[in-house]
């Protein structure tokens, strides 16, 4: 994964507006700050060795051209402030402790004033994402803990497990469950409010830690006061990251988190749809196929009927 060299200076011209749209870029991307500052510990996808960016980093550079995205990465979380912040249309943390401190990973403090600042852009209309230790930040601190629903607990190996896909935009390139081995988050002081959108099958999983609590959700929306905030605990595993799935999910999170209307053009592609299905069961198929939004169901009979046609017309 290659990537262009710009400069901090540019960006944040480019992203106020006070340039104009390098080629290549959307003419009116959404516009993302992507911090990975870790205060605690660090997590090998957002580490950076001997000047390369981390592996998540590269993927959302990756996928911004592609998706209408201008990503701003960086372990500078000095940049979270009331003026820098009207720069963006998303925030997305993947961060650890108390960012107010010295980390390893040299990133520059957030200040005190700058956690507030976060908190109010978010109420008065700006978009929050939080990327697997989002809820391992900022330890019993309410108001940041109201951005990503609630507060991380414990997790134990990592393991294969299913979740149900609750259906919204964000999910419908999901069938109706999904299967990933990941690091999965146990949480405490859980909110409550939001709305789930995939739910970790407990009872299923093979260490008794998990199949002692009911099934709940590890990725979910939330609507705080003007703003949006979309919390995904997936994303411990570089493979994961990989995933088309996963890709697609955060990508769709982000512009939902941005008030982009993705039922408006985002819904699954006809041949995205029979690409996954070619190699299913008919039982996969049946479930799959119930997953998906009354849209794609819609432009799946129109295909099947097509086939049909030109079936008969040879």
């Amino acid at each position: 994964m290659k990537m262009k060299s710009i400069s901090l200076l540019f960006v944040l011209a480019f992203v106020c507006g006070l340039v104009y749209t390098p080629a290549g870029i959307a003419a009116d991307p959404v516009k993302v700050l992507f911090l990975t500052k870790s205060s605690g510990f660090e997590h090998s996808v957002v580490h950076r060795e001997k000047g390369e960016l981390g592996y998540a980093e590269k993927i959302m550079l990756d996928l911004a051209g592609d998706n209408g995205l201008f990503v701003v990465v960086t372990k500078d979380a000095g940049m979270i402030n009331a003026d820098q912040l009207k720069c963006f249309d998303v925030v997305m943390f993947y961060t650890t402790g108390d960012l107010t401190q010295p980390s390893k990973d040299n990133g520059t403090l957030m200040s005190e004033q700058g956690r507030q600042d976060l908190v109010d852009w978010v109420n008065a209309g700006g978009g929050f994402v939080g990327c697997h230790t989002a809820s391992d930040t900022f330890h019993g601190w309410e108001p940041y803990l109201k951005l990503t629903g609630g507060e991380f607990l414990t997790h134990k190996n990592q393991e294969e497990a299913k979740m149900t896909v609750k259906k919204h935009p964000i999910t419908s390139h999901l069938g109706a469950s999904w299967i990933l081995k990941d690091e999965y988050y146990m949480f405490k002081n859980v909110t409550g409010t939001f709305t789930p959108l995939l739910i970790l099958e407990t009872k299923e999983m093979k260490q008794d830690a998990y199949n002692q609590v009911d099934p709940y959700a590890n990725t979910y929306i939330e609507e705080i006061g003007e703003g949006r905030a979309f919390n995904c605990a997936l994303g411990h595993r570089e493979d994961v990251w990989d995933a088309p799935e996963f890709q697609k999910l955060m990508v769709k999170g982000v512009k939902w988190a941005a008030k982009v209307d993705l039922e408006a053009g985002d819904s699954a592609n006809t041949d995205d749809i029979f690409t996954k299905m070619r190699d299913m069961t008919r039982e996969e198929r049946r479930e799959f196929i119930q997953g998906l939004s009354e849209e794609d169901r819609a432009k799946l009979r129109e295909r099947f009927r097509e086939q049909r046609s030109q079936r008969e017309r040879q």
